[in-house]
């Protein structure tokens, strides 16, 4: 099946790289980390331009990185040296191997129908008390953009409702914070963070 959304990625690479790889997300990573045991396993799920890897990584965590765009998975390993993969969403594999797993901005491009089976996997893949952080840009939209990128948009209230009905997720904080891109200022994002249990059955 076509993937437009995968297929733009592969195709602005490199342009994409630079306009995120400098992004301050100082805030994000510490409330991210305040729950991750020191020199724990992070998973950087849909790794990026690999900033997130790399400063994981200088904190003294293990961290794998995958993406499904090939570009940014070579990047993210030259710039790293960590263990990186190609990988789409649904075909993650892990089963209770990380403390953490870091989903900034990369779960939104998945259908919100699709969303409650991609959660469960990750849920999978993390331990007992694993944390999950996500972002999503802020809104109730499921969207096609011009450029053929798929955006899947949530409120508080509905990102809430998302995990709740997925189950096996202790939310531990909901919050609202603004782009931290110059040329976005304005645009705003919904964070989750949220610790696996592991006793839910789903």
């Amino acid at each position: 099946m076509k993937n437009e959304t995968l297929d733009w990625y592969q195709e602005n690479a490199e342009s994409f790289i630079g306009n995120t790889e400098n992004v301050d997300m100082t805030e994000h990573y510490r409330a991210f980390l305040e729950l991750v045991p020191s020199g724990g396993k992070i998973l950087d799920l849909g790794c990026g331009a690999g900033s997130a890897t790399v400063h994981f990584m200088k904190s003294g965590y293990q961290v794998t990185a995958v993406d499904g765009c090939a570009e940014m998975v070579d990047h993210t390993w030259n710039i790293s040296g960590c263990q990186a993969r190609q990988l789409l969403f649904e075909e993650l594999d892990y089963s209770d191997v990380f403390d953490g797993v870091w989903a900034c901005a990369s779960l939104l491009h998945v259908h919100k129908a699709e969303l409650p089976d991609i959660l469960r996997l990750v849920h999978k893949a993390l331990k007992e008390g694993g944390v999950l952080y996500a972002s999503f840009k802020y809104g109730d939209e499921e969207r096609v953009k011009d450029d053929g990128r798929l955006f899947s948009d949530f409120t508080e209230d509905s990102v809430r409702a998302l995990f709740e009905g997925v189950g096996g997720f202790l939310l531990k904080n909901v919050w609202v914070s603004d782009d931290q891109r110059p040329e976005r200022a304005g645009e705003r994002w919904v964070n989750v963070l949220c610790v696996a249990e592991k006793s839910t059955l789903f």
